[in-house]
């Protein structure tokens, strides 16, 4: 018999992230392609099916939490922290609003509602969130807001102590259902402007995602038990309901948030190692994938139809346009300009160069 040989050296990267990474952004292009297209522009065509199935970027924001409290430090070190999240989000999201911007502009049809200068520089402000004359480019775009809020607080309370001691679960319970109690009976849609735009701008209306994401990574360190996970996993489906309003969306939330527990506290997914580059793929454009899936699919999807293509292929059409587009912007943008703005090098470098000019 002769000798097995060795297992092939694989990455420390766990697979199982990326397989949930992959999950919820397909949901989104799912939604997208399937859905929200042909509800936004009829001319499409009819939806695939009855309604929204709105889980793949809640999903993402839960992931982002979790790996906040993964990747954060409890030293000095925050600030660093924080400006490499900032280097890894802030570039690729504003070159896809210029491109969806641009694309629409110059390639939307004269029936749609096309951006305006003023919706594009509220975009790339991200004034969008909090200023109700700015339109959002593409949807999606919703998210980036509350991603770089989270990482700032992050930076500010994890060196001093936010996440130890009991006083945690506390805060999780109220993330929860304090936004909850906020709102109920229509309390927030009935208020003033001024409190509307700063309950979205500040997306208080979805803190459950965050304690979620946060009670995760607790219950990874065994200091929250499964009871309690368990618990927080039921509110959380019951406040993204009293928010949306929309129970198979909800429910399908809770289902990948069990996967994503998974992934978290489980053996990695070994079974998915045939398919382990695709799916890294995948997983590593998968930012880009998001930012530019939605307007740019519908416009990609309303081409293919004035083609004469069906609705099927104007569906394939719109998602390897996605994964297209997203490869170009994280090969040629998200990664050489996170290169280049965590590069210490480089800074200090300019830094003697302008004491020394300053000296002469």
């Amino acid at each position: 018999m002769s000798t097995p040989s060795p297992p092939r050296e694989t990455s420390a990267r766990r697979l199982s992230w990326d397989v949930v990474r992959v999950l919820a952004v397909a949901a989104v292009m799912f939604t997208h392609t399937t859905y929200m297209g042909p509800y936004l522009h009829p001319e499409l065509g009819a939806p695939l099916t009855p309604h929204p199935f709105q889980v793949g970027a809640s999903v993402l924001l839960v992931i982002s939490a979790y790996f906040v409290c993964v990747t954060v430090r409890k030293d000095g070190s925050t600030l660093h922290w924080l400006r490499r999240r900032y280097a890894r989000v802030i570039p690729p999201y504003l070159a896809a609003v210029v491109i969806t911007y641009t694309a629409l502009v110059l390639f939307g049809p004269s029936q749609w509602t096309l951006p305006t200068p003023h919706d594009l520089w509220g975009n790339l402000t991200l004034a969008s969130s909090f200023d109700p004359t700015v339109r959002m480019i593409d949807g999606s775009y919703w998210t980036l807001p509350l991603q770089l809020m989270a990482f700032t607080v992050a930076a500010i309370l994890w060196p001093r102590g936010a996440l130890s001691g009991q006083r945690v679960t506390v805060l999780l319970w109220v993330m929860i259902l304090a936004p909850v109690i906020l709102q109920w009976n229509d309390r927030i849609t009935n208020s003033p402007q001024w409190v509307i735009q700063i309950w979205n701008g500040f997306g208080i209306h979805r803190l459950q995602l965050f304690a979620i994401g946060i009670a995760l990574w607790l219950w990874t360190k065994h200091r929250i038990g499964t009871p309690h996970l368990a618990a927080l996993l039921v509110a959380t489906v019951f406040a993204h309901h009293a928010q949306t309003q929309d129970w198979p969306s909800s429910l399908g939330m809770g289902v990948l948030l069990i996967v994503v527990a998974g992934a978290a506290r489980g053996p990695d997914w070994t079974v998915f190692e045939p398919v382990r580059r695709p799916i890294q793929f995948l997983a590593k454009i998968s930012f880009g994938i998001y930012l530019l899936n939605q307007e740019l699919g519908y416009l990609v999807a309303w081409h293919l139809m004035t083609l004469g293509v069906g609705r099927l292929g104007q569906i394939v059409g719109a998602v390897a346009a996605a994964i297209l587009l997203a490869w170009l912007l994280t090969k040629y943008v998200e990664q050489p300009a996170y290169r280049l703005l965590t590069a210490r090098k480089p800074v200090r470098r300019l830094g003697f160069r302008a004491v020394a000019w300053l000296n002469t």
